[in-house]
C-alpha cells in the first residue's frame, strides 16, 4: 500500500494529473481523473491499467482504521443515515461509464494532498492481552510528506492519530 500510495503521489507531479484514494474495510482502490473527454466535464474513474494501482482487497484478520483530516472515516460511514431507500440516478450515464464516488484522499498535481492517517494490525499471537496490540501506521501531510510508523503501541481504532513523539 505505501508504494502504491508514493507511486500515485509522484506520478501526479510528473504527468500533472489528479489521483485519488478510496479505503474501505475491505480494500483500497486509486482513481484518476480524467479531463480528456471535451464533451464531458472531468469525472473520476477508476485505474485500472496498472496492476499496481488496481483494487485491492485486505487480507483477512487485518484491522484497518483511517481517519481524515482528524476524522475517523469508518465510524462517520457506520453514522451516516440513509434519506433514500433506493438510490436515484438524477443523470443518465452512458453505458461505457461506471459512476465512481469522489477519492477520500486526493494527490494534486501540485504535490498537495490531503492530511490522513491509516493504520494496520494484525494479531500477531493468540494473546488478547493490551501489551500485545501494535500498529502500523502510514500518515499524510498536505505538503505531500508521508511518514511511516511502526510497530507503535496501542489499539489502531484508539490511537492512529496519538502523537508518539510526546511519548519520547
Amino acid at each position: 500500500m505505501v508504494a502504491a500510495i508514493e507511486l500515485v503521489r509522484d506520478q501526479s507531479v510528473i504527468t500533472n494529473q489528479e489521483f485519488g484514494l478510496n479505503i474501505d474495510q475491505d480494500g483500497y482502490q486509486f482513481l484518476r481523473l480524467n479531463e480528456k473527454e471535451q464533451d464531458k466535464p472531468p469525472f473520476w474513474e477508476l485505474i485500472e491499467d496498472n496492476p499496481a494501482l488496481a483494487r485491492y482487497e485486505f487480507a483477512e484478520g487485518l484491522e484497518i482504521n483511517f481517519t481524515l483530516d482528524g476524522e475517523n472515516v469508518f465510524s462517520i460511514a457506520e453514522a451516516e443515515v440513509q434519506i433514500f431507500e433506493q438510490e436515484l440516478e438524477i443523470f443518465e450515464l452512458d453505458e461505457k461509464s461506471k459512476k465512481v464516488d469522489p477519492p477520500q484522499i486526493y494527490f494534486l498535481s501540485t504535490g498537495e494532498q490531503n492530511k490522513f492517517s491509516i493504520g494496520i494490525s494484525a494479531q500477531e499471537n493468540d494473546s488478547d492481552s493490551a501489551e500485545d496490540l501494535r500498529f502500523y501506521r502510514v500518515r499524510g501531510f498536505l505538503t505531500g510528506n508521508l511518514e511511516y510508523e511502526g510497530p507503535l503501541e496501542g489499539s489502531v481504532m484508539q490511537d492512529v492519530d496519538r502523537d508518539y513523539k510526546d511519548d519520547a
